[in-house]
This record gives structure tokens, C-alpha cells and sequence, in this order.
């Protein structure tokens, strides 16, 4: 499941909009970041791939052929009105997976009825850890203080049906599988033992390069 790559546009490179497309294209994500302002587009064009575009424009979202993109996020900050054109017009383009980041109550409730699917309250969510959920791989992600995340998985393939003891999680990975929350029953703390399954969700700590490599398998 990690390979999955997804081509991701994000609309707006404030703050926000630039956290969420550095880590997507870290993740080795397919990005492609667009701002109106070009002084943003020149500031970020060397790290990610960029261009500047104004997607409340149908005729920009076509330039860019914005509609053979698998997802959209759109961290357009400043106006409520261009963040609620642009999640429409990215709908209209055919993409269904979209993530808009609101700024008040009302922005959200107008987004969720216009069927954006993601709404991201820009106050609590920080960038990298919506990259990290846009990315399809993690069903939740919380940053710790230095080198260290807590992501919330759907067990990875190679140790369906293993202990995490027989595993070897954390000799192999050097992560620590924290806890498994199987459908329908109670949230079980990882001991040795316990054999994770194909539906389970799996929470794992580690460094960010283990995960990825304990996803790979």
C-alpha cells in the first residue's frame, strides 16, 4: 500500500498550502503546487514543482489539465470566496477527493454542502500532518518533539497474520507497534503476543523513514 503514489494539486502556497506540498513531495508524492502570486511561485519552484495560476479561472484549471489530478487541497487562506470557486471548480473537473482548509464555521459548512470531502480546520491540522494524510498511506499521524511520529496504519501486508513478537517489528524496523484496534472489538496495548490482522489498525512510533520502510515491508 506504501508505493501507492497519487498526484496531488495544491491550490495556494501560503504557510499552509507550502507545508502541505513539501511533505507530499518528500513523501514522494506527485505534487504540483499553484498560486496566483508569482513571488510565492518563485520562492518555492526550486524545492517543489510549481506555476502560477488563478484557479478560480476555469480557463487555468484546463491550461494546467488540473482534471487528471487523483486529489486536490485547496489552502487558499485569505478569501473565502476563491477557496469556495476553486473547491467547485476543481469538482466540476472531476476530482472528488478534495481537501479545503477552512478558516470559520461558515467557510466549512459552505465547502461541505458544495462536496468538498476533506474539511481541514487550519488553526489545529498543520500542513505536514494533512501531507501525510492526503498521502493515502496514514489513517492518522501526530509529529512528537524531535525525530519521532505516532501513525495510526492499516497493518501492512508482510506481517498480516504474525505476533508481533514472530514479526521481529521492532528488530527488523525499529518501530514499536504501541497498540491494535481490530474491528468491533476493544483498543489492545501491543504486547508480544498479539497477532495483528488484515483489518486491524495498527498504532506504530518510530522515526519517519522506519514507518515508511515497515509499510514497504
Amino acid at each position: 500500500m506504501a508505493n501507492n503514489t497519487r498526484s496531488v494539486l495544491v491550490v495556494g502556497l501560503g504557510r499552509f498550502g507550502s507545508s502541505v506540498a513539501t511533505t507530499l513531495d518528500a513523501m514522494g508524492q506527485d505534487v504540483l503546487a499553484v498560486d496566483k502570486d508569482g513571488e510565492l511561485v518563485n520562492r518555492w519552484s526550486s524545492q517543489i514543482p510549481t506555476v502560477q495560476a488563478d484557479m478560480t479561472d476555469v480557463m487555468a484549471l484546463e491550461q494546467i489539465n488540473a482534471s487528471d489530478f487523483d486529489t486536490a487541497v485547496v489552502a487558499i487562506g485569505d478569501s473565502v470566496e476563491a477557496s469556495v470557486i476553486t473547491a467547485g471548480n476543481l469538482l466540476d473537473a472531476g476530482i472528488s477527493d478534495i481537501w479545503a482548509k477552512s478558516v470559520s464555521k461558515e467557510h466549512a459548512r459552505i465547502l461541505q454542502r458544495i462536496g468538498a470531502r476533506h474539511i481541514i480546520n487550519a488553526e489545529t491540522d498543520a500542513g505536514k500532518r494533512v501531507g501525510h494524510l492526503v498521502s493515502g498511506n496514514y489513517l492518522d499521524y501526530i509529529e512528537l518533539e524531535g525525530a519521532y511520529s505516532v501513525v495510526k496504519i492499516h497493518t501492512p501486508p508482510h506481517v498480516v497474520g504474525y505476533s508481533i513478537e514472530d514479526a521481529r517489528v521492532h528488530e527488523r524496523f525499529g518501530i514499536t507497534v504501541v497498540g491494535v484496534k481490530s474491528p468491533g472489538k476493544e483498543f489492545e496495548y501491543g504486547s508480544k503476543e498479539l497477532i495483528m490482522h488484515r483489518n486491524d489498525e495498527l498504532i506504530i512510533m518510530g522515526k519517519q523513514d522506519q514507518i515508511d520502510k515497515f509499510l514497504r515491508g
